[in-house]
């Protein structure tokens, strides 16, 4: 499963199944951007899974740049 964002909604909103996988993005995103200005990372009471919200410009292709952590590396974390 990918990470999906919803760029037609302000805040934007950014969704996967894992809610590690959206914490690593979220690191990835303050480590090499500088993202700062984001929700914590919670339920997704409309469509399952997990959310968080972005509220600065972020630029699409640093999200492309992320690189999803496999199962047995979030299993080592």
């Amino acid at each position: 499963m990918s990470v999906r964002v919803n760029w037609d909604r302000t805040p934007v909103s950014v969704h996967h199944e894992q809610q590690d996988v959206l914490e690593a993005l979220i690191l990835h995103l303050r480590n090499s951007f500088g993202v700062r200005k984001r929700s914590l990372v919670m339920k997704d009471r409309d469509e399952g899974g997990y959310l968080f919200f972005i509220y600065q410009p972020c630029n699409p292709r640093w999200i492309l740049e992320f690189k999803e952590p496999m199962p047995n590396e979030m299993e080592e974390e």
